[in-house]
């Protein structure tokens, strides 16, 4: 029997995390995605597992690995008869759609797209499968979908003509962080379904069904197969994050547009019907409010002046999963129709925590389905409509999946379908977390959590790290008590400190906007409140604080060194020290002006963006900071973190040192171990200045 062992950042590196699922049409298979990465070969792959259920929704066996795992493969896809699974593969020429029969067989390659495919649905009748798919408008067809092929010379010069092509931009909104430019759109195209796991497709097959300088995502069939509806960009708002709900005719390529512009969509699902699709939504907002998630009700075919309807006008929380999760986003999320239409089945978060409810569409009346400290990001219904299949995280337990009973007669509880994880968690030595509530800076509870060193002895005091969450809509969750470098610390004899404090999301529309206009004001009180709790509650050193947090968290930790002295390092990572310069820097500079509720050269907010920028009060910084930045940045522009050094640097009142990590963005990198990298020199820096282990 292995001994458990302390966490060490060879733990981090061996961390699975669960990626899409995949329930079949006939409610007997399950296919899912788990993400490895090797140290030796500082790279990642993405492997897809096959559970196997009897016709009670019980598991036969373990999972059993469906592809080699050699490279990535994602988003599983069945076929309608439950036989073959469509799924994304990057073996041979970037990411392209292969077919593999789930009973055995070697995995087929289907595509061979220049830029490769984004999602897949295939057609209620087997006959056709959609794709998106990036397209280039100096691009022609024929090249693009592989009919005719260039050789390495062509290749090397249609590059290098495309690299030095001048860009000149129109709109406002033009590039994405890990993206770059919006030289690419991702479009709609229909091929015939291969009609054995071997059959090949011939390339002139394809077709395409949009056009112009729009990006279409979320393809979903119409269950009469005459539409594919997609999620759409709006056009002239090009600024805003909205989307809009089309379909677009098979036959015609005719493109309707079925919502009002002024939603930002997350997901949707077609009732059993057609008639109608269920959407998951905000409200768009300027300069007012930010707004909840919640459930629409949107029309295919209807009456002239027919509205966009919002179902749970009155639901307190998002209808959507906004809270943290650590190992992995299983997924995709859709909300799930009853077979009658009447009943629609959702995921909203709460109190750090993301549960199932359930919706009578006649009657709005809602259900809690599920309870307790969990979040859920994937359901599915099976066919009998008695049982949900669902991925469930918890406080002390990774991703699994679940079956529970829906029977309105007797309160069963769901029955765990995998044991992915059980060896893993065996084999190591975990922390545990205490819940922690206080009074915040409006005298409203605030919610957080307190994780304690491992092998914390009673009547000792130890070094303490403050956590602070992206956003500042952002929250954590019950499962961040084991991400890997919260258990690193606490292996080394760091308490953890973390909490969601105003601005936060799952707790209520006027909590969300609780930091709107107000950056390093109430958020910021809320935070150290929560050290005091901490501190009170014994067993923490008061004169050994750090404090760290990436993107807004990494702007709260700049401006928390400025403004007080209690912490004796902090770590800021991707963050932002100007935002005056980030309004006209950041590939979505235009939100923290809604942010701000006002730009930085309108006059009556020029004082706010002076005061609420960290580099303005750098000059009362006496804390260590060691600062954290991804070169190819365009979220927080590593020229945020550049002012940032060069004032500690000159002023000279506090140590600093520089981190820039190569080929690495805002939210990921080309390789692993950069951030793995900066997480060891974190801890590092933490132990010179706070004494840990």
């Amino acid at each position: 029997m292995t001994t458990p062992h302390k966490w060490t950042m060879d733990d981090v590196w061996s961390a699975k995390n669960m990626g899409e699922i995949a329930l079949s049409p006939d409610g007997r298979r399950v296919a899912f995605v788990m993400n490895s990465q090797q140290k030796e070969k500082n790279d990642s792959n993405s492997t897809i597992f096959l559970l196997l259920l009897d016709e009670n929704g019980e598991a036969l066996g373990a999972p059993r690995q469906l592809t080699s795992g050699l490279k990535n493969d994602s988003h599983p896809v069945w076929s309608p008869d439950s036989q073959r699974l469509l799924f994304k593969s990057n073996r041979e020429n970037g990411s392209q759609l292969w077919l593999i029969d789930t009973d055995g067989g070697e995995a087929h390659k289907l595509t061979n797209l220049l830029y490769g495919v984004g999602e897949a649905a295939w057609s209620p009748d087997g006959k056709q499968i959609a794709f998106t798919a990036p397209t280039a408008p100096d691009v022609e067809d024929d090249i693009l979908l592989g009919r005719k092929s260039l050789d390495e010379e062509s290749k090397k010069k249609q590059a290098e003509q495309q690299r030095l092509r001048p860009r000149t931009i129109t709109r406002l909104w033009y590039r994405l962080d890990g993206v770059g430019l919006f030289d690419r759109v991702s479009h709609l195209f229909v091929m015939p379904a291969p009609e054995t796991s071997v059959s090949s497709i011939d390339p002139a097959s394809i077709r395409r069904l949009t056009s112009g300088d729009h990006t279409y995502a979320q393809p979903q069939w119409t269950p009469d197969g005459q539409e594919i509806g997609v999620l759409r960009q709006l056009g002239e708002q090009e600024e805003f994050f909205g989307t809009d709900l089309w379909t677009i005719n098979v036959e015609t390529a005719e493109g309707r547009r079925l919502t009002e512009s002024n939603l930002e969509i997350s997901s949707y699902a077609w009732a059993p019907d057609g008639k109608s699709a269920v959407v998951v939504a905000a409200e768009l907002w300027a300069f007012s409010s930010l707004k909840l998630s919640r459930l629409y009700l949107v029309t295919r075919q209807g009456n002239i002046g027919d509205r966009t309807l919002c179902i749970n006008p009155d639901f307190a929380y998002d209808a959507d999963i906004t809270v943290r999760s650590t190992f992995g986003t299983p997924g995709p999320y859709r909300p799930q129709w009853s077979s009658d239409g009447q009943s629609i089945y959702f995921l909203a978060s709460a109190s750090g925590c993301a549960h199932i409810y359930q919706l009578d569409v006649v009657w709005r009346s809602m259900t809690q389905i599920t309870q307790g400290t969990e979040i859920i990001r994937y359901l599915a219904l099976l066919p009998d409509e008695q049982k949900m299949l669902y991925a469930k995280e918890m406080a002390e337990q990774p991703w699994e999946l679940y079956c529970l009973p829906l029977s309105s007669e007797k309160s069963e509880e769901a029955r765990r379908l995998t044991r992915l994880y059980d060896q893993w968690l065996a084999e190591r030595r975990w922390a545990l977390v205490e819940h922690v509530t206080y009074a915040g800076s409006q005298g409203d509870e605030i919610e957080g959590w307190l994780i304690r060193p491992l092998d914390a002895h009673a009547g000792e005091s130890y070094p303490m790290i403050v956590r602070v969450h992206g956003g500042p809509n952002g929250a954590f969750g019950i499962g961040d008590v084991m991400e890997p470098l919260n258990q690193c610390l606490a292996a080394r004899g760091y308490a953890i400190f973390y909490c969601n404090p105003h601005g936060s999301t799952s707790y209520g529309e006027e909590f969300l906007n609780g930091s709107l206009g107000d950056w390093g004001g109430k958020d910021f009180q809320d935070i150290m409140l929560g050290v005091d709790e901490c501190i009170k509650r014994g067993g923490i050193d008061p004169e050994r604080l750090g404090v760290m947090g990436a993107s807004y968290g990494g702007y709260m930790t700049m401006f928390i060194v400025g403004h007080t002295d209690r912490f004796k390092a902090a770590v800021p990572t991707a963050s932002v020290s100007n935002l005056q310069s980030f309004v006209g820097s950041s590939d979505i500079g235009f939100w923290l002006a809604w942010q701000s509720k006002g730009y930085p050269w309108d006059t009556e907010y020029q004082d706010y963006y002076r005061e609420r920028s960290p580099i303005s009060s750098a000059i009362k910084v006496t804390t260590p900071t060691l600062i954290v930045h991804g070169e190819d940045d365009l979220r927080c522009p590593i020229g945020q973190s550049e002012q940032f050094y060069v004032a500690l640097k000159t002023i000279g009142k506090a140590p600093v040192e520089f981190m820039r990590l190569p080929a690495s963005w805002h939210a990921g990198a080309e390789k692993p171990g950069q951030y793995y990298l900066a997480w060891e020199r974190t801890l590092e820096w933490f132990n010179t200045y706070l004494g840990g282990r």
